[in-house]
């Protein structure tokens, strides 16, 4: 996790946007290994294990108990097809080559293609919200250089209670069925950002019309808009 993600991070239990502080035992080149983020608040704590935020444990948060947590899940393995050419793609329709320090989510599915997305970008950091139920021994986990490329892992943040301050985030790729409440998602998002769903449902496009992103382009396949900068009505 890079150090300074801890700026647009928010506790999840109390929400009350004070921010989570980092606790460091072990890091490499301002990316955090090993230790932990708090809340200054309700003081609770998340651990921070191989560099992935577990959000998962005790309810999004455990207390400091000395208890040992259970190794990381491992990223979703990337879909079928030339993995450079799916991630060129999210970048394009996220628009995240031409802007720089950024952070973006890739939701399960799409986390697999988070350290080649982030190498397109300038000082972009991509938040990979890891799938729960991925195979720990799964050969796609982020190593240490996906980690300095700045890859961000992310582990079992509840989908209507993000952890993320609000209009923190500069776009959002998920797969249908949304996995991500969207009253999350326009919320941590800041005006003009793009949100690509791949694959969406039918009541994904029914929810995504009455919602506050404009449409850009949509195909049996993909779905992107962007955020409102006044919501519609």
């Amino acid at each position: 996790m890079f150090l300074e993600l801890s700026e647009v991070l928010d506790c999840p239990d109390c929400r009350a946007s004070a921010g989570l502080v980092a606790f460091v035992d072990r890091a490499e080149r301002r990316r955090v290994i090993e230790g932990r983020l708090g809340c200054p608040l309700c003081e609770i704590e998340v651990p921070i294990r191989r560099g992935t935020m577990r959000f998962d444990l005790s309810g999004a948060a455990r207390r400091a108990s000395g208890a040992a947590p259970a190794d990381p899940a491992r990223p979703d393995t990337p879909p079928p097809g030339p993995a450079s050419e799916t991630a060129l793609r999210i970048a394009a329709l996220l628009g995240v080559t031409d802007r720089a320090g950024q952070v973006v989510l890739l939701g399960p599915g799409l986390a697999g293609h988070a350290g080649r997305l982030a190498r397109m970008g300038d000082r972009l950091e991509v938040v990979a919200w890891l799938d729960a139920r991925a195979d720990p021994a799964d050969p796609a986990a982020p190593g240490v250089a996906d980690l300095e490329a700045g890859v961000d892992p992310l582990l079992g943040a509840a989908p209507g209670g993000w952890p993320v301050r609000s209009g923190a985030l500069h776009g959002v790729a998920l797969t249908g069925p949304l996995a991500l409440h969207l009253t999350e998602i326009e919320r941590c998002v800041r005006p003009g950002a793009r949100l690509f769903v791949a694959e969406p449902t039918s009541e994904d496009l029914e929810s995504l019309s009455e919602s506050g992103f404009r449409e850009l382009a949509a195909d049996p396949t993909a779905w992107v808009g962007e955020r409102r900068w006044t919501s519609p009505g």
